[in-house]
């Protein structure tokens, strides 16, 4: 291992935070102020899952966590929930990566959108038993079918604009650990 991929791996990993600083930030800033408007995708949890799948070790857990919370403390969710259940969905992912290189395109499509159900459940389940305000169900529905609907959007510029492919077989991690 040589000092310039590990300079490379810390880049790497501040770009992933910067990004999703920048995307946070750009959501808040108010550009409509008209009431009952769509809600738009989770453009962070896409890019995290396309990171996590193609690039595990750019977009590590803490870096993970720290880019959710930081997206709970600005938007006044719920402290640390969605966080908590993005971070556990993502190292459902990264524990399961050797199959996720396996699947098609597809097949990743569809347990990436299931993960995203399952956390935006889970989530209103909680904030149901623990008596707090919750989204509208059909809101959710609306975030759930935009967001997986966006996810291959996000892969396609990841891969066709920015070369982030999926680890060829054999192939080494700035660690020198095989992928």
């Amino acid at each position: 291992m040589d000092d310039v991929s590990l300079v490379q791996l810390y880049a790497r990993r501040a770009l992933y935070i910067g990004v999703g600083f920048a995307i946070i930030l750009w959501s808040i800033v108010p550009f409509d102020l008209s009431a009952g408007a769509l809600p738009g995708p989770d453009i962070i949890y896409c890019i995290t899952m396309a990171y996590v799948v193609r690039k595990p070790e750019w977009a590590p857990v803490w870096a993970i966590f720290l880019v959710f919370f930081f997206r709970d403390i600005l938007t006044l969710a719920p402290l640390g929930l969605f966080t908590l259940l993005t971070v556990l969905g993502s190292e459902v992912v990264r524990s399961n990566i050797q199959a996720f290189r396996e699947y098609s395109f597809g097949l990743e499509w569809l347990w990436i959108g299931t993960i995203f159900g399952i956390i935006t459940i889970l989530q209103q389940i909680i904030l149901l038993l623990t008596l707090t305000h919750t989204p509208r169900f059909v809101e959710q529905l609306y975030l759930m079918v935009f967001t997986i609907a966006l996810y291959p959007v996000i892969v396609g510029i990841m891969k066709f604009g920015f070369g982030f492919q999926r680890p060829r077989p054999g192939e080494l991690d700035a660690w020198g650990k095989r992928l």
